[in-house]
């Protein structure tokens, strides 16, 4: 007799719901702080440099601590850590709008409390990155990659209100209202994230290296018996300096301080690139199951693509307004172009690494394609202010064209 269990997919099982859940709404509040530091600053500063040497600045730490955010993943039990991670998160954000309210605006304290966050994140992304495997590993690759394709929806649609409704109440009410909601946000993803039923990862019954050692087992691993993936962290890592220098600094610095444009503008324009989002995760999602890296270059080509007519327009004598939403509008390929790239990419380095170091190698997958992103948001920040947006974004489109050359060699190496 058929076990009714058998025919049910394994994308239903309370657990992963749950952390699905968990990190959507966890996204939800970071995403909401992150849009109201953006308009608090470039309200009170104007300048895209300062903006964009916060973000690089916050970014550090998640690069030097991941790798050992990796090895307490691959020791300890993966609900613990998302669990306490996100209930420390609520916490800081407290004590930090309590620093708000008593002593106004504070680029010290903005960017203490970014580098805070950045640290539990640089714990707390290998963590989630390894839980998906050990959940799905012996479904097969396809589920896998189906499963990723619902956390990438889910954070996609969690990424949607924080800019429509984070325009509204900044404009309305200010920076306190979107500070409450991210403690609420985070500490309910902490409630949630205590009823995922995960054992500790399996070890066997080696005796456990310390931590130095166990970071340097999983260097070793990925250098020498993994080196189609090391060249993939390459390529990421110049991928991150284009894609995430010009969309964390350039997009709200031209909409806001070029095109002058209000928060409520730049909320809106922001949660329509996020609408963009959800429909390429959508659109991935239904073909998730028989990608492989052999649609990495295409990925490239539609990336490469999206941002020429962004920088073409402003070389036109055209009003602010068609900028607008040529900038948004093609912005929309860009993101859809993204979520096919990390659903190729991602699923591929974890299949290719056994549970008991998925947390090390994902760790270093981050930490090294993160390693370009402060220079990149450094960098964008500086070009922005000092060069014409239509040259800045041209350059981009001609290093990504670069790139989609690059990607074809590399492509094949992970399908021989």
């Amino acid at each position: 007799m058929t076990n009714p269990q058998s025919t049910r997919s394994p994308l239903l099982g309370r657990d992963f719901i749950l952390l699905v859940a968990g990190q959507g709404i966890s996204l939800f509040g970071n995403l909401m702080l992150r849009f109201a530091m953006a308009m608090w600053v470039l309200d009170e500063t104007g300048s895209a440099t300062i903006f964009g040497s916060i973000l690089a600045i916050s970014v550090v730490p998640m690069i030097v601590l991941s790798p050992f955010g990796g090895v307490l993943a691959d020791r300890v039990n993966r609900r613990t850590i998302m669990v306490a991670l996100d209930a420390i998160s609520a916490v800081l954000v407290l004590a930090s709008a309590l620093t708000f309210a008593a002593v106004g605006f504070s680029i010290v304290a903005i960017t203490v409390m970014q580098v805070a966050l950045a640290v539990l994140g640089a714990f707390e992304t290998p963590t989630v990155q390894a839980t998906l495997p050990q959940m799905f590993r012996d479904y097969g690759q396809g589920t896998l990659r189906q499963a990723m394709a619902v956390v990438n929806q889910v954070q996609q649609l969690g990424s949607l209100l924080p800019s429509f409704l984070g325009g509204v109440l900044y404009a309305m009410f200010g920076i306190r209202p979107m500070m409450v909601v991210t403690i609420v946000s985070f500490a309910a993803a902490a409630v949630l994230e205590c009823f995922i039923r995960l054992a500790a990862p399996d070890r066997g019954d080696e005796e456990l290296p310390t931590p130095l050692e166990d970071l340097k087992a999983g260097m070793r691993f990925l250098v020498r018996d993994r080196p189609n993936v090391f060249a993939l962290l390459l390529f990421a890592a110049s991928l991150n300096f284009v894609i995430i220098g010009n969309s964390a600094v350039g997009f709200p610095y031209v909409i806001r301080t070029v095109l002058g444009f209000d928060a409520t503008v730049y909320g809106v324009a922001d949660g329509l690139v996020g609408v963009s989002g959800v429909v390429g995760a959508f659109v991935a999602g239904l073909f998730a199951a028989k990608l492989t890296m052999r649609g990495f270059p295409f990925a490239m080509v539609g990336l490469t693509v999206s941002l020429l007519p962004q920088g073409i327009v402003f070389l036109l004598p055209v009003s602010a307004w068609v900028k607008l939403v040529v900038l948004v509008g093609f912005t929309f390929g860009t993101m859809v172009a993204s979520c096919f790239s990390n659903l190729i990419a991602v699923p591929t380095i974890q299949l290719s690494t056994p549970d008991a170091m998925t947390g090390k190698v994902m760790a270093m997958v981050a930490a090294v394609s993160m390693c370009a992103q402060p220079l990149g948001q450094m960098a964008y920040g500086w070009a922005f202010d000092q060069l014409p947006v239509a040259a800045v974004l041209l350059a981009s489109a001609g290093l990504l064209a670069l790139g989609t050359v690059v990607s074809v060699p590399l492509s094949r190496r992970f399908e021989a």
